[in-house]
């Protein structure tokens, strides 16, 4: 498709001269794409202010009850107790907390983020473990000014605990309610009752579903170029081609849409293929179940 033709396809486009982004933020271990911004410097602040709030509170009630319940006779129990108090309320809270909730808190629920590994999986035993005892000098020792630098100069906005662990903060929603399932746009209902859509690449159709998930947190101007960039590269794969004066966004909605169907139908037909051949299979023919009951009548005779 020409620019010309492509101009005048789509209304209030960009420029189609623009590859497809392809690009993603995290690649699972199966080879998916996930989009999950990472988190700035300020929300992590946030999060980690009503975090330490929590931390505070619990070492406090700890604090009190021990000294209720025990008393140091020396110096030396003394300060073993002030230090293993430090340390349990530094080191041990932040770890059974990122631990148990797996990556998460509650400055972490309250923020909509997450704590995950490079390939977008749960964190184990292991990053809570070294990111927390990796705050005792992000966090305590340098008074947070370590691990905010470490936040603002890093690419994934990572302090210094994530870089040892291999693990990122992302976004993450509070509630995931699964994928929504595409329908055809009004404005081309008649258009797909006669559209065929070809098999979609991999990339492409992530791209696709990636804008229609993210385009309301664009601007407008960049919404419109990246929809008409998305139906620009859609539209080989579709025949006939859509009316002239299409919206971008209704004709990649619509196109997977029918993509979509094509593939349910196609799997639901192979499965109904297996049942039936499944079915032809368990089932004897005639003459040897035949045989096999007169057999078993014979034997209970002489029996």
């Amino acid at each position: 498709m020409t620019k010309e033709t492509a101009d005048v396809r789509y209304r209030e486009a960009g420029s189609t001269s623009a590859p497809v982004d392809e690009r993603t933020d995290i690649i699972t271990g199966e080879g998916v794409g996930l989009v999950l911004p990472t988190v700035a410097l300020g929300t992590r602040i946030m999060s980690a202010l009503v975090d330490y709030t929590v931390y505070l509170v619990i070492g406090g009630i700890v604090w009190y009850v021990a000294q209720r319940v025990w008393e140091p006779e020396n110096v030396a129990q003394a300060l073993t107790w002030i230090t293993t108090i430090l340390m349990v309320w530094a080191v041990g809270l932040p770890f059974l907390a990122q631990w148990l909730t797996h990556g998460s808190s509650l400055g972490r629920l309250l923020t909509s983020t997450r704590t995950v590994r490079y390939d977008g999986g749960t964190i184990t035993m292991r990053h809570a473990l070294t990111r927390a005892v990796a705050g005792l000098f992000d966090i305590y020792l340098t008074l947070g000014a370590l691990g905010s630098f470490a936040i603002a100069s890093t690419a994934r906005s990572q302090r210094t605990g994530d870089l040892l662990a291999g693990t990122i903060v992302v976004t993450w929603p509070r509630r995931y309610r699964g994928p929504q399932p595409l329908r055809v746009h009004p404005d081309l209902d008649r258009w797909a009752r006669v559209a065929i859509v070809s098999p979609l690449p991999g990339q492409l159709s992530i791209a696709a579903r990636d804008y229609l998930r993210n385009a309301k947190a664009m601007t407008p101007e960049r919404r419109q170029e990246r929809g008409r960039d998305l139906a620009a590269a859609l539209e080989p794969f579709t025949a006939p081609a859509p009316p002239i004066g299409t919206d971008p966004n209704a004709f990649i909605t619509t196109t997977l849409a029918l993509r979509e169907a094509a593939d349910f139908q196609a799997a639901a037909e192979t499965m109904r293929r297996q049942m039936r051949t499944e079915e032809r299979l368990t089932v004897l023919p005639f003459s040897v179940g035949q045989q096999r009951q007169v057999t078993d009548q014979r034997g209970m005779e002489q029996g």
